[in-house]
């Protein structure tokens, strides 16, 4: 009988030590949004993993998230505490030999930008259950909340007026049935641009280049910069112009005219995002442009006279320009003159609500 009992002490001795040890050995954690990109108050799920590699159960693991402290949990019953810095989302579970366990909560988050998962703290308990280990498991799994659409229901009717006119004007001064050339296929272009006998021919997916009256493209510049020196940025003006490039892109998309993109916006996190993309059309065009938006900060890449530099370089005549500024169109008044006079077209200029006294040009 001691004998048996001392067998059996000694057997929970070395279960406690063992389960001290390794308690959480291969127990792996993994946590990810639903999807990359949200619209604000877009409920997604956030996706937590716990998995137990091993042939034995692990009779208790506490885990605690961390989230951004913007979060707005939506699912009923989560344990969530909103700090300062963070929210910490908490949930228990016992996990048998080999078990994966996946778990939903339902979030969103209210304002554009970049957003952290970053991982989580697992806690799990000894064999008698008086004492837990921790283990911390850091991740960083991103999701970009994209820019508001514009508050301006006369958004469209200003776009259609105004590339109505263009369009008018370039079939008066050029011939509307020019095909200029062939180049090859980006994955941008309409497939009914895609001449299959060059193609065939060549041994690759070729388009037509057509005279600039055959189809009309538009450039749609963004401007953050709010005064001289690019400090001092106004961020609720700079919001609104961001909310304004993305419902200007929108209309172009609903109209089908293709369209390129130049910001001086600085995009975190995916340097050339934003700041370059050329003449497009479709979900992915649109797509990369809007997280783009969803990135940027209020730091400026180059001062925007450098950027209408950039406009003027490429541009032709017959191409629309559609100006989104932060700042008063009149400060750039002799670089807006050089493009008008390269494409033979005038600009159009959208800003937000009127800016302060102190931020118009001398």
């Amino acid at each position: 009988m001691w004998i048996f009992l001392l067998v059996l002490l000694a057997a929970a001795i070395f279960a406690q030590r063992y389960s001290l040890r390794h308690g959480l050995d291969r127990v792996a954690y993994d946590c990810m949004p639903s999807c990359r990109t949200v619209d604000p108050d877009e409920p997604f799920d956030i996706v937590s993993s716990l998995s137990n590699g091993r042939r034995t159960p692990v009779f208790f693991v506490r885990v605690q998230e961390f989230l951004p402290s913007e979060t707005h949990i939506l699912s009923s019953g989560a344990d969530a505490h909103y700090g300062r810095d963070m929210l910490r989302l908490y949930f228990t579970c016992y996990l048998r030999p080999r078990q994966r366990l996946t778990r939903r909560v339902r979030a969103s988050l209210p304002q554009r930008g970049r957003y952290f998962l970053r991982g989580a703290l697992l806690s799990g308990g000894d064999f008698l259950g008086l004492s837990e280990t921790t283990r911390r498991v850091s991740l960083l799994r991103e999701i970009v909340v994209l820019p508001a659409p514009a508050p301006r229901p006369d958004l469209p009717q200003t776009l259609g007026g105004y590339l109505g006119e263009r369009s008018v004007n370039r079939f008066i001064l050029e011939d509307p049935v020019l095909t200029l050339g062939f180049r090859e296929y980006t994955g941008r272009e309409a497939q009914k641009a895609i001449s299959w006998p060059v193609s065939a021919r060549l041994g690759r997916l070729m388009v037509r280049k057509p005279d600039f009256t055959l189809e009309q493209t538009v450039t749609v510049l963004l401007n953050i910069e709010c005064t001289d020196n690019g400090l001092d940025p106004d961020a609720p003006r700079i919001e609104q112009c961001f909310s304004l490039a993305r419902s200007v892109c929108e209309v172009l998309e609903a109209r089908h005219v293709a369209y390129s993109f130049l910001t001086n916006a600085t995009s975190a996190g995916a340097v050339g995002l934003c700041g370059d993309i050329g003449d497009g059309l479709g979900r992915a065009h649109l797509g990369t442009i809007l997280e783009g938006l969803g990135r940027a900060t209020y730091a400026r890449t180059e001062p925007f006279d450098a950027t209408l530099s950039r406009a003027l370089r490429r541009t032709m005549t017959g191409r629309a320009h559609i100006l989104i500024t932060a700042r008063p169109a009149e400060c750039y008044r002799r670089s807006l003159m050089r493009l008008q006079q390269a494409c033979g077209q005038e600009t159009l200029v959208l800003t937000p609500a009127p800016p302060p006294d102190k931020e118009a040009c001398s």
